[in-house]
């Protein structure tokens, strides 16, 4: 997650001596014929049983934390409506602001994930309710972000970067009101709801989900119309207030967070340590951003639910640079950065990581066989002890030039499909078991086992699927 207040490519032309960072221009190309695009990350080694238990889904912290944060915002906008007319209400306001337009930001981030939550619904309607809270349509931004993650901050390809060089210090400045946010937001739902998509927008988004971003840009034209409605019949700037201008008032700390993310580092680069940086935070400010502040752990590991992010960070910080001590230690390094880079756009921030370890090997991330013989004649390949693959859990099993991955369900039963997501360059044996999909490690994409259908986005394409069998303790696997 970024602050993606703006698309990159909705930015004004840049200037001569700056990047073209555009979806649909020459670094859109030039990034994929040097590799860069869908390409493999590196990840920290993570012992195999330890990351098993940080990817476990619930739907207790969420809602916990849900509850609190709703029932802040409505004594907040409460006493603002009964303050009303009285000077002081000025303080409740804010407080409301803030609340409403950057912690939003966060609950969107995470619930877009589907990890918020155990339960897919919460995360879906939470999505929906905070998307329009911080101004992003949610189908459009689903799909952004997916591709930011994929792409991070490869020139041409990630939609979400945020501070493109050389810096633009004035539009950074709006965006603490929000100001660069309005028009494009309005313009583009506006155009959605008459049934248009951007030339940018064609390049992350499938056509299959034109229907649903059009849709949805109606309902929310009609919601902000309502409101403008009732602010005329009442007589009263509150509505407006409320819902809209909110995020005028309110949106300074998610910029404030989101800056943090990925300013001033490397871009083109397929290691989040190099562009990704973590910043250590208080209680309150993680709390408010949803341990976004593990922000490198959260882009190496995007299936880690929010509340197993401190844990994910104690297993990895030995083999990532040194986070950021906190809020004002992160700007003491992004400021002076974003100066140099407005006369030097190819400065960047250097980061001192430790050597590359192995993560693939048995043992961290997943899970890995490697057939030492050739199938029997009837095409069945024996790949390892029936003991290797437990309940909700996923292996990899490469056999020539090809990679498989076997699954066991909650329920115990046995599938295998293509061992990489057909929306990225992604194995998916590093994924989670959720019933009986299963889910990306980088998109959180999810196929049905049984059939390797799309079960959920951005995953489009089918996974091949085979026959895997348990035979006297060991696994066999049918190359047919």
């Amino acid at each position: 997650m970024t602050h993606p207040s703006i698309l990159a490519a909705e930015f004004p032309p840049p200037p001569q001596h700056s990047l073209d960072y555009s979806l649909t221009g020459t670094n859109a190309r030039l990034a994929i014929e040097k590799g860069l695009a869908e390409a493999e990350w590196y990840q920290s080694p993570v012992p195999r049983e330890i990351l098993r238990s940080l990817l476990e889904r619930r739907d207790g912290p969420a809602i916990r934390d849900t509850v609190l944060w709703f029932a802040m915002i409505l004594g907040a906008g409460s006493a603002t409506w009964m303050l009303w007319g009285r000077w002081w209400a000025v303080f409740p306001y804010l407080i409301y602001a803030v609340l409403y337009a950057s912690t939003s930001d966060s609950r969107w981030h995470e619930s877009g994930h589907g990890t918020a939550f155990k339960t897919d619904w919460m995360n879906n309607a939470l999505y929906e309710v905070a998307s329009w809270m911080v101004m992003r349509e949610s189908t459009v931004w689903r799909w952004s972000h997916a591709r930011h993650h994929s792409d991070t901050i490869v020139v041409g390809r990630d939609p979400e970067i945020a501070v493109p060089r050389p810096p633009d210090i004035v539009g950074i400045i709006f965006s603490l009101f929000n100001l660069s946010v309005y028009p494009k937001y309005w313009k583009h739902t506006i155009i959605h709801a008459i049934g248009r998509m951007t030339a940018t927008e064609k390049t992350f988004i499938p056509e299959s989900e034109f229907t649903k971003v059009y849709f949805k840009a109606r309902i929310s034209l009609a919601i902000y119309l309502g409101v403008v409605a009732l602010a005329l019949a009442t007589g009263s700037i509150l509505p407006l207030l409320f819902f809209g201008l909110a995020n005028l008032f309110g949106s300074w700390l998610m910029v404030l967070y989101g800056l943090t993310q990925h300013t001033g580092l490397a871009e083109n680069v397929l290691d989040h340590r190099l562009n990704t940086r973590t910043v250590l935070m208080n209680l309150v400010n993680r709390y408010l951003y949803w341990n976004m502040n593990f922000h490198l752990e959260h882009h190496m590991f995007p299936l880690v639910p929010y509340h197993a992010l401190p844990q994910l960070h104690a297993c990895v910080k030995a083999d990532c640079p040194p986070p950021c001590p906190g809020l004002l230690a992160a700007y003491q390094e992004i400021i002076p950065t974003l100066v140099r880079q407005m006369k030097d756009p190819t400065h960047c921030l250097t980061r001192q990581i430790p050597q590359a370890k192995v993560c693939m090997a048995e043992g961290h991330v997943s899970a890995k066989f490697v057939s030492t013989a050739g199938p029997d004649a009837y095409a069945w390949i024996d790949v390892c002890a029936s003991e290797d693959l437990g309940l909700a859990d996923v292996i990899r099993f490469d056999h020539g030039l090809k990679t498989y991955a076997l699954y066991r369900d909650e329920a115990g039963k046995l599938f295998a499909t293509d061992g990489l997501c057909t929306h990225g360059n992604t194995h998916l044996s590093g994924g989670f078991v959720k019933g009986s999909t299963i889910e990306c490690p980088k998109h959180n994409g999810r196929f049905h086992l049984v059939d390797g259908s799309p079960a959920r986005p951005p995953v489009c394409r089918a996974l091949a699927t085979y026959r895997v069998e348990e035979r006297q303790g060991r696994l066999v696997f049918h190359l047919g």
